[in-house]
This record gives structure tokens, sequence and C-alpha cells, in this order.
């Protein structure tokens, strides 16, 4: 769907409406569910950087489907928990000799990808510098995935997920505001996209809310390798829904992320 809309609308102003079904979405929740919030430092800080690092996550994921090749963009950014793993060992966590080989499949995966992308046809009568931002685009989102998923997980066993999600969408909002304001754009897409955009609003909303339901239980690191292997499903689709052309070469990349992170799912 973001691929649809960003090429359509522009990826900074498709995820401005996204953010903001989230944020009346999460903030009607809470009043109906009388969720009861809680104000510490700590978890809000959490959140709101959680939130920031969402919107830079989705700004360039978003530009990066919008130029495509998704085959190439999806697999790169699924290759967070690789990453997510070295923070953790930053932070103390000492990983078994099978997560070590399960990261260095995801980077292999990675490496793949990136090299898939050289023959792609898209890239074949242009220069090296669109395949370069591409993958760098792309390779951005991941960093960003890392941090959203690093801070998410920290504040929702603080402050509960919901509260999480609601300040995150919030503070989103403020920094994607800011990037249209800087742009000159206002929040104003045509009518007839309002249903698309909003379908993908309320789908992105609550993937996230699954996504910090599974942060707050014994064993968050489950949710994060699972919810990468979106991957898998998104080249399928690109490969089906969008004709684009998948290589042998991409589809082992692909299956590597996926047996990685099913890898360090089942050793988590």
């Amino acid at each position: 769907m973001a691929r649809f809309s960003s090429r359509a609308l522009g990826a900074t102003l498709t995820y401005a409406f996204v953010l903001l079904v989230g944020v009346v979405t999460s903030s009607v929740w809470i009043a109906v569910s009388a969720e009861k919030l809680v104000w510490t430092p700590a978890g809000c800080g959490l959140a709101v950087v959680h939130g920031l690092s969402v919107a830079t996550m989705c700004m360039l994921l978003y530009a990066g489907l919008a130029r495509g090749p998704v085959a190439i963009v999806a697999p790169i950014v699924a290759a967070h928990p690789a990453f997510v793993l070295v923070v953790n060992v930053a932070m103390g966590l000492r990983p078994t000799a099978y997560q070590w080989a399960a990261m260095g499949v995801i980077i292999f995966g990675g490496i793949l990808i990136a090299r898939s992308a050289e023959t792609h046809p898209q890239f074949a009568a242009t220069d090296r510098k669109e395949l370069r931002k591409t993958v760098l685009i792309a390779l951005g989102a991941c960093l960003a995935y890392v941090a959203l998923v690093t801070t998410g997980q920290a504040a929702a066993p603080m402050i509960g997920g919901l509260q999480t999600l609601w300040l995150g969408r919030l503070s989103g909002f403020f920094l994607v505001g800011i990037v249209l304001a800087l742009q000159r754009r206002r929040i104003a897409i045509p009518r007839i996209w309002i249903p698309f955009v909003g379908a993908q609003g309320l789908l992105e909303t609550l993937g996230y809310v699954a996504f910090l339901a599974g942060s707050t239980t014994a064993s968050p690191h489950i949710t994060m390798v699972v919810a990468s292997t979106f991957s898998v499903f998104t080249v399928v689709l690109a490969k089906f829904v969008l004709k684009e052309p998948v290589s042998h070469q991409q589809w082992l990349a692909v299956a590597s992320i996926a047996v990685g992170t099913a890898v360090l799912s089942g050793s988590a």
C-alpha cells in the first residue's frame, strides 16, 4: 500500500496522514478504554524517542518503496534484528552460538540483496548513484528500525503499550509536521485517496499495537524477529502483484534473512 500511495502523494505527505489516523485512533482508544496513564520521565521519554524513530523509519521506508525495487528495499530493512542483537550485546546480553550464527546469516542476506541490486533491470541503464541512494535509504530505515525496537521495547513495560503507542504517534506527527512545514506543504490529500490511506493508517496502527503488546511479554525478542519476516511476504507481493523481477540471488537473500530471524526467534 505504501508503494502506491507514496508514488502518488509523496512519502512524507502519505505518512503524515497515516500518523494522523494513528493519533486519532489511539486517542479515542485511550478515552473509551479509560486507560490509566503513567507519567514517568523515563518511560515517556523513551516513548517519544520511539515515536520519532518510527516516523524517521517510515518516511525512509516509504521513500525506498516508492523508488523500488521492493525486493531490494524490504529485505535490507528487515535485517534489523541482527543490529538489535548487537545493541543488546553492548548492553550486556551474551548471545549463544546459534544467535551469533543467525546474526551472520541475516547480514549475509543483506549483503546479497545489496549486491543483487547492481544487476537489477531498474538500475541497468543508470549510473550507480541511483543504486547507492536506494540502498542508503533502505539502510537508514533499517537503523531507524533498530532505534524504534529498542526504545519501544524499553518504554512499553514502563508505561504500557497503548500509552507508548499514543505518545509515539503524537511525537512522530510533530516531527513529520515540521518536515512538511519546511517543505511548505499542507496535510491535505485528494479525496479519492482518503479511504486508501485511511486503511493504511489503521493497519499500521494495529501493527504497532501488536508489536508493543508483544514487547511487554516475557520474551520481547520473539516479537521483534517474527515481525521482521514481513520482508518475505512483501517480496512475494512484489513478485505477484507489482510484477517485479526477483532473481534467484534475491530469493536466496530473502530465505537467509527468514531463516536467520527464525533461529533468533527460536533461541530467544
